[in-house]
Parts: structure tokens; C-alpha cells; sequence
């Protein structure tokens, strides 16, 4: 993360998660988050003898999103889908689809955090 104190007001704002520790690291600082059922680290690189690099083609639009090898969505499973996207568009996130069928019966809702990272929301069966 290039803005650990955003994305941790992220997480919590949006998401309705919450912080449980944040503590230095060798290479800068950690935050882990808890909620929707996971843990979730968020690392910033603040002390590398390097500064970190933003790798555009991580980033790319879906489709050019799966060209890269590497993560693609964090993932997670609402109770009411046609809610949690009326909710993340009146909380102003970027919408890349709304409630899109994907697949037959897969329906989603993709957002991007406040880095960039993809998000995609699917209802529970």
C-alpha cells in the first residue's frame, strides 16, 4: 500500500472492517483487518533501501487484468447482492460492474479499493 492510513480508513469505511494491530516491520508497517469472515494484511514498504513500484499491468481494466501472472480479486460472498452494490455505489467506490452475470448463476459486483486493487463481491448460494 502506498498510503497505509488510507487504505486501513478504507477497509474500515467501506467494508466494515476492522483494525486490529498495526505494528512496524523491518520494511515498514503492517496493518491487519478483520472481517466478512478473513484476516486481511495490509503492508506498506516504507523502509525499503528502494522506493516500491506500481506494476501497471497488475492494474489493467478486466479483461487486460488476466494477461499478468499474479493475484487478480480479493473475493467475498454477500448475503444480498442487489444491497452490498447499492451500499458501495452510495459509499462512491469505483464500480467496474454492477450485479454482471459472469457465467451462468455467477453474478457479481467488482470495485476497486482506494489503490487500485480489485474487488468482486458474489452473492452466497
Amino acid at each position: 500500500m502506498s498510503d497505509l492510513d488510507a487504505a486501513v480508513d478504507w477497509y474500515e469505511r467501506v467494508l466494515g472492517f476492522v483494525c486490529e494491530v498495526r505494528t512496524p516491520i523491518p520494511e515498514g508497517e503492517v496493518a491487519v483487518l478483520r472481517g466478512a469472515g478473513v484476516q486481511l494484511e495490509l503492508l506498506t514498504a516504507s523502509r525499503m533501501s528502494e522506493p516500491p513500484v506500481r506494476l501497471a499491468p497488475l492494474f489493467a481494466d478486466p479483461p487486460g487484468h488476466l494477461l499478468p501472472i499474479g493475484n487478480k480479486f480479493i473475493v467475498f460472498e454477500v448475503d444480498d447482492l442487489g444491497v452490498a452494490s447499492a451500499e458501495l455505489a452510495a459509499l462512491s467506490v469505483e464500480i467496474l460492474w454492477r450485479e454482471k452475470e459472469l457465467a451462468p448463476g455467477w453474478v457479481a459486483t467488482a470495485i476497486r479499493d482506494c489503490e487500485g486493487n480489485l474487488i468482486n463481491t458474489f452473492p452466497r448460494h
